[in-house]
């Protein structure tokens, strides 16, 4: 026998209030003054009874969309291959469900499916946009911001769009690219993740990695980059050409752990041994790094976070209240396991 729904009116009998007061105190309507301790009393009842708003009932009394529209630009199969954007929308929905919104998933990379984000702005089916913008930055534009609905870009920056969360990568790639260097590396190769040329983020990595190793005394060598195309097959496959080079690699660097991995498996089909040969880092922390073999030494970003606190900003707008921190950027970290060799010269 299935279980009745509870409804607001059960929530106002329960807490001894009339239905209207649960719907303002639900429903965050201000101008009713509600007092904090009939607001509590109603929250603490409508938990306890398991009560779940109509979103579609509260849409008409807010006078908005209770959807979030998230737009990847960026070819789905390319964009869920490792885990960086289902970590993010993962945060991303544990914040904006709490307020009672729902996350609208569309895909974009080309010119007409862009023209189709503008027709879902025009039709008000959205009241705000999570924009993840690594690719088609060709797109993003004043025309997405002159709609009147609040948007938030992720993993990167915008010259139109003034608000964004994402991480210090390129601190990141300096962290990852100096430790190796300490470990005595002079021959550093990188395995990009992306063709050259078609991601600003890619693009931005590779320079660092250039500017490090000048910094630190070392000319750097084009012969020693490969470019892959987001699949750990692309990283394999450049990691075998660079095999080929002579004298070849002591160390590499996969911008993220997909190239890393799949570096992983061309050096030890080689017969090689990592680290003892030849020394590999990725950049993610991609939950299977801990448990490839060796473990990846990588860099790790806070992607779940990045989507929390992209919510979190989004919510803001939606409520008027401008963000603390408009541009906001989380710091990476490095984890050392036994990929690069240094864990295994701490632990002899």
């Amino acid at each position: 026998m299935s279980r009745k729904k509870v409804t607001s009116k059960d929530v106002a009998k329960a807490a001894g209030v009339s239905q209207a007061t649960v719907s303002y105190v639900l429903n965050n309507v201000e101008e009713a003054k509600i007092s904090v301790e009939t607001q509590q009393r109603v929250l603490q009842v409508a938990r306890e009874l398991g009560y779940t708003p109509n979103v579609v009932a509260r849409s008409l009394v807010q006078g908005r969309s209770n959807n979030i529209g998230v737009v990847l630009f960026h070819p789905h199969e390319q964009i869920f291959i490792d885990s960086w954007m289902p970590n993010i929308l993962t945060g991303l929905s544990s914040v904006i469900q709490r307020y009672g919104y729902r996350l609208l998933v569309e895909q974009v990379n080309d010119k007409q499916r862009y023209e189709s984000i503008i027709n879902l702005l025009h039709s008000h089916e959205v009241a705000g946009l999570v924009v993840q913008a690594t690719l088609g930055k060709e797109f993003i534009s004043t025309e997405l911001i002159n709609q009147g609905v609040p948007v938030v870009i992720v993993g990167s920056l915008s010259e139109h769009i003034h608000y964004s969360v994402s991480s210090d990568n390129l601190t990141g790639v300096q962290t990852i690219i100096n430790h190796l260097i300490g470990l005595g590396h002079q021959r550093i190769a990188c395995i990009s993740y992306a063709p050259e040329g078609t991601v600003e983020h890619t693009t931005q990595r590779l320079t660092t990695y250039y500017e490090t190793l000048e910094k630190a005394g070392i000319s750097p060598d084009p012969s020693l980059v490969r470019f892959g195309a987001f699949d750990p097959l692309t990283g394999y496959e450049a990691m075998r050409d660079l095999l080929r080079q002579k004298p070849r690699p002591t160390a590499v660097f996969g911008m993220n752990d997909t190239m890393a991995i799949g570096a992983l498996a061309a050096i030890q089909e080689a017969g090689l041994r990592v680290p003892e040969d030849i020394a590999v880092v990725g950049f993610d922390d991609d939950r299977w790094s801990a448990f490839t073999t060796p473990p990846l030494t990588t860099i790790r970003e806070s992607q779940r976070e990045i989507g929390q606190s992209a919510g979190e900003m989004l919510i803001d707008l939606l409520n008027d209240i401008e963000p603390a921190t408009p541009n906001l950027q989380l710091p990476t970290q490095l984890i050392v396991r036994r990929s690069c060799g240094a864990y295994l010269s701490q632990h002899t």
